[in-house]
């Protein structure tokens, strides 16, 4: 259950593979009735988001076509700057904690072990907080 009963929280999901969007959007909807306010497959959709402002949350793959997370999240950063954005990879060699912080991510998240600290991870981040594995590159 979500423990930030007082409002609803907002999310934004940013990931090229339809099928992970589709379940995750469930998964965060049924377990922690978070509402899913866009779910876009490329940087371009993202941008094109009529309410990308009312978002709490942005969960953004790192690995995309055209334009990957990082490009996108440097890219939003400008305008939006108070909506944490959390990195969702598979790749956990790829990521490294100084880019994506240096780039304006907030937190990380491994796909593999989404399920598992997804909801740490928005919970941690929307209080202004940093979330990043332990595990993570530095």
């Amino acid at each position: 259950m979500n423990q930030n009963t007082n409002k609803e929280i907002n999310v934004i999901l940013v990931d090229d593979n339809s099928v992970f969007r589709t379940t995750l959007k469930k998964f965060l909807q049924n377990e922690f009735q978070y509402k899913i306010i866009g779910e876009v497959s490329s940087g371009k959709e993202f941008f094109a988001l009529p309410n990308i402002g009312l978002a709490d949350v942005i969960l953004m793959d790192l690995q995309m076509p055209e334009m990957d997370g990082y490009a996108i999240t440097k890219r939003a950063r400008v305008n939006y700057s108070h909506i944490p954005v959390i990195a969702i990879t598979m790749h956990s060699e790829k990521a490294y904690l100084e880019e994506l912080i240096s780039v304006g991510f907030k937190g990380c998240v491994f796909k593999p072990d989404i399920y598992k600290n997804i909801n740490k991870a928005i919970e941690t981040t929307i209080k202004d907080n940093y979330y990043f594995p332990p595990d993570i590159k530095i």
